[in-house]
């Protein structure tokens, strides 16, 4: 099975699109090498045309380099942990120097919409599907995790239910607080999970947050479909307001930097040619890993 990427390069007011084929699982560790790396690398890929476009389900990691802006925009699904996509903006502080890093929340559509394409020509079915039964997580599957808090009158619950998507649970609407068992209920997180939903049921409001993306353009959105009446706020990769709004009913464990570096060592270990020797840039980007502290607390996220 295919796990397909999508690069865009915006220069002197025009764009072009390329493709590879095997580049989800990748891209983050080619667009941590810097623009001028990551722009030879993307220039030897097969181009696109400027209406092949794939839908938001099939397309798993993309970047927009807009050398006019000086913006690097991307989304991958190829970070299975909070402590991993911190250390891809701590790395890409570094080697974008002068850039504006924004990650992708609405995923291919943000990716899309920056060039001018309409949104929903990305949108798959998935984006506004009706939501499925919301199962307990397993505790030790933070990629599919969605912690969900409810504030009632009498007070707030939390619960983890298994998704591979906030929409999973948005997808409900207000009755999905009818969907939540038992069974569910938690009131600590070993983890940071993939996202998060917050329901205040007396003020009418939700609010969700994810370390990846969301289908159906809810980080765009002012308004959610299926929401009628409600308030709605995106808090991008915000957990802890989440917490802070359960008001004591879910705690998150702090993230650990040190797991997010292991990780990405790994990873380049993975991705080393066979007979050992690494390109210049490779190198340069094992350095930043090692020069990273792993107590600090720095993260570049965008959530504008």
């Amino acid at each position: 099975m295919a796990e397909r990427a999508r690069y865009v390069v915006v220069r002197d007011g025009s764009w072009q699109q390329f493709y590879f084929r095997w580049g989800g699982p990748r891209l983050a560790v080619d667009a941590a090498e810097g623009p001028e790396e990551f722009g030879r690398f993307i220039a030897g890929l097969e181009p696109a045309g400027p209406g092949d476009w794939m839908d938001d389900i099939a397309c798993e990691a993309a970047a927009v380099v807009d050398h006019d802006r000086r913006v690097l925009l991307l989304f991958t699904w190829h970070l299975e942990t909070y402590e991993e996509r911190r250390t891809l903006f701590a790395v890409l502080a570094r080697t974008w120097p002068g850039w504006e890093v924004r990650w992708a929340y609405d995923g291919l559509e943000d990716v899309v919409a920056h060039v001018g394409v309409e949104r929903e020509s990305v949108r798959s079915e998935l984006g506004s599907r009706p939501g499925g039964p919301l199962h307990a997580a397993a505790p030790d599957e933070p990629d599919f995790t969605i912690a969900v808090t409810v504030t009632y009158r009498d007070g707030p619950q939390a619960h983890a239910v298994f998704g591979e998507n906030v929409s999973d649970v948005l997808a409900h609407g207000p009755g999905v607080v009818r969907q939540l068992l038992p069974g569910s209920r938690v009131s600590r997180l070993p983890h940071i999970p993939y996202g998060g939903v917050h329901i205040d049921v007396p003020a009418r409001r939700v609010a969700a947050w994810t370390r990846g993306n969301f289908l159906g353009g809810a980080a765009a959105a002012d308004r959610l479909p299926g929401w009628p009446g409600w308030e709605w706020t995106c808090w991008y990769d915000a957990h802890v307001r989440q917490q802070e709004a359960s008001a004591g009913a879910l705690a998150f464990a702090a993230p650990d930097p040190a797991a997010g570096v292991r990780a990405w060592t790994a990873q380049l270990d993975e991705l080393r040619p066979a007979e050992g020797t690494e390109s210049e840039a490779r190198a340069a980007l094992r350095a930043v890993l090692d020069a990273l502290d792993p107590n600090s607390k720095e993260c570049a996220h965008d959530r504008t």
